[in-house]
């Protein structure tokens, strides 16, 4: 009985996320550019919120383009988190540009830090999937 466990394993292989997908690393290669543009201008020059209403609106589209595109994919609940709270950030820091006026650097950096986790878990996705490759 102890031999047999070991071979009902070979061949087995568990899968904790969701596969490597080109257009959502696309996507996620391409919002942060959005937003670095938007907070660049908003922190270096002060500009109103009226300035980047739009902009907040593309980048709130693409952010749930790319949610229902995650959202597609098994094991993918990690993903799909980081999406969902990277939209709540950028609504919140929305709200303080309209209610309150120009953010600060700092009060962006919730929203960079998400972008940077997102950024590295879809790395660490297509990492895996090369390595995958190369073992098969």
């Amino acid at each position: 009985m102890g031999l047999f466990l070991p071979l009902l394993f070979v061949g087995c292989a568990v899968v904790f996320v969701s596969s490597y997908d080109q257009v959502t690393d696309q996507q996620i290669q391409d919002a942060p550019k959005m937003t670095e543009v938007l907070i660049g201008d908003v922190v270096a020059n002060g500009t109103s919120y009226r300035q980047h209403a739009k902009d907040y609106q593309e980048i709130d589209g693409a952010l749930g383009a790319l949610e229902m595109r995650a959202a597609n994919y098994q094991n993918n609940e990690a993903e799909i988190k980081l999406i969902q709270d990277l939209r709540a950030a950028m609504r919140n820091l929305r709200r303080i540009h309209k209610e309150i006026g120009p953010f600060r650097q700092a009060e962006a950096e919730g929203v960079r830090s998400l972008f940077r986790s997102l950024i590295h878990h879809e790395l660490s996705k297509k990492r895996s999937a090369s390595l995958n490759k190369t073992t098969q």
